[in-house]
């Protein structure tokens, strides 16, 4: 089961994200990928409901910038 990615930007952001969401008993996990552009981006792999991991994140102000199905990240 590879999951969905929730790309969310910083480190910071997706540590802060995947703790509130292992809180809320979601099993997810911080993974560091590479951008269109080449920088690393990080995100948040989420073994569920990747909607609404999102909508969740979001009432902590941690922003989705998009998320991948499976393991395909680009």
């Amino acid at each position: 089961m590879n999951g969905e990615l929730l790309l969310i930007g910083s480190l910071t952001e997706a540590t802060k994200g995947k703790s509130f969401l292992s809180s809320l008993n979601i099993k997810c996990k911080v993974e560091k990928s590479v951008s269109v552009q080449g920088g690393c981006i990080y995100g948040i792999r989420v073994y569920g409901d990747s909607e609404k991991a999102a909508r969740l994140l979001g009432t902590v102000n941690v922003q989705v910038k998009k998320i991948i199905s499976g393991s395909a990240v680009g």
